[in-house]
């Protein structure tokens, strides 16, 4: 098993009314898979200018070095949006530059 600072994965919890503004991953070398557990109406994720659709029980693979917007425009009674985010090998990186990146961004012990 390997571990490298781009292996993530956790809960991502949007408020209502609330709104995460652009950004970018630091890499292409990896994707990340959002698991939809709770996805009220009004929700919205859009990744290189392209909206995406979450829905739950189901997984969206976003490649979030591209610039992505996130928004709850739902209501107080909707309750957040939960996701459920693991990092994942982009599929077009090789083995041996998978070694390569593991070694450059080992964690520190």
């Amino acid at each position: 098993v390997s571990a490298n600072s781009f292996g993530n994965a956790g809960f991502s919890v949007l408020l209502p009314g609330a709104r995460l503004e652009g950004r970018c991953g630091p890499t292409n070398a990896r994707v990340r898979c959002h698991l939809g557990l709770k996805i009220p109406p009004g929700c919205e994720l859009v990744v290189g200018g392209e909206p995406q659709c979450w829905s739950e029980g189901h997984c969206l693979l976003v490649d979030d070095s591209f610039l992505h917007t996130a928004a709850h425009n739902g209501s107080a009674e909707d309750g957040p949006r939960v996701v459920f985010i693991v990092d994942l090998w982009h599929p077009n990186v090789a083995g041996a530059e998978r070694q390569a990146l593991d070694f450059v961004f080992a964690p520190d012990p």
